[in-house]
């Protein structure tokens, strides 16, 4: 008996997924999320009712120099634990075919490439609408996207706790001139804010904007332009800004972002991401449809080690 369309699709997909799960072209037409892979980024767990981060805020308030040797100390509740709580996004994918391509293909091998390709495009395109939806300039239907986590005033309320009020919750920011005159001078400032300390094990892993923002700095890097036997090689293959890579991508603006991998994450669901859902026959139509589906969350865990510079 031939194979149908439907069992093709549940035969190739696993096939195309497992391909595209490669470290090599799992994201690879996407920068940011593909750097986000490689450097531990993308979290896989599994989801409850909201995805809680829990958070050790502050000093122990009771911590103090001793005036005498038998001086009092506090024996009040320790109270240094916190949780950002946010809630889950979800994504979904239709891939939908008619009849009419099962009489357009007729063997196997022809039925067997179109399912291919549109499993193939279906996964790119989950994948590209995750990395525009990051870099937007509001949140899509709950997904946060990174300038609700590190907005331009340091503040906002973000998983449940107000920087206004709790300064620990305040990210770093700062603003260069448009001419870019001094934007290196500013990111080391916010840079310097973010890491806290000469040394610190939380820098800055990585920094992200668009491609305005990228070729504005990388300009100022003119003087380090090197020569190589007669050619001069006037521009560099991939950024770094003192020990951490700066990528850009399309779908990013003005907004300089430099976040820790242990502070930004895209929290994904270990059951439910890239899910595909079973094959159905359309309901008073001559076609086929099954969704690809995932849930997820982008969340900071430390927003006082994240910062932004962006356009004045």
């Amino acid at each position: 008996m031939a194979l149908t369309i439907g069992q093709i699709a549940a035969v190739s997909y696993p096939e195309v997924l497992n391909e595209m799960r490669k470290a090599t072209n799992q994201w690879v037409e996407n920068s940011l999320m593909e750097e986000m892979e490689s450097q531990g980024m993308v979290v896989r767990r599994s989801f409850g009712e909201t995805l809680d981060e829990t958070l050790d805020y502050r000093r122990n308030p009771a911590a103090v120099f001793l005036t005498t040797s038998l001086q009092t100390t506090s024996l009040a509740a320790t109270e240094v634990l916190t949780a950002a709580s946010y809630g889950i996004a979800e994504l979904s994918v239709p891939v939908t075919w008619s009849k009419k391509s099962e009489v357009q293909n007729p063997t196997k091998n022809q039925k067997v490439s179109l399912v291919k390709s549109l499993l193939q495009n279906g996964i790119d395109s989950h994948d590209d609408l995750i990395e525009e939806a990051m870099l937007a300039s509001s949140d899509t239907n709950g997904f946060h996207c990174a300038l609700t986590l590190i907005p331009e005033s340091g503040q906002g309320t973000v998983g449940g706790i107000a920087a206004s009020t709790e300064t620990f919750w305040r990210s770093q920011t700062d603003a260069y001139a448009a001419d870019g005159s001094d934007i290196e001078s500013i990111m080391t400032s916010v840079w310097n804010d973010s890491a806290k300390g000469s040394g610190s094990k939380l820098l800055p892993t990585l920094l992200f904007s668009g491609p305005d923002a990228h070729a504005l700095f990388e300009s100022t890097q003119v003087p380090f332009q090197r020569y190589a036997t007669q050619e001069i090689r006037a521009a560099a293959k991939k950024l770094w800004f003192k020990s951490a890579p700066y990528i850009f991508s399309q779908y990013g603006d003005d907004h300089i972002f430099m976040v820790n991998r242990k502070n930004l994450k895209l929290l994904v669901s270990k059951e439910y991401f890239r899910d595909k859902g079973e094959t159905q026959e359309i309901d008073d139509a001559n076609g086929f449809t099954f969704k690809i589906y995932s849930a997820l969350q982008l969340v900071v865990t430390n927003k006082s080690r994240c910062g932004v510079v962006y356009e004045a």
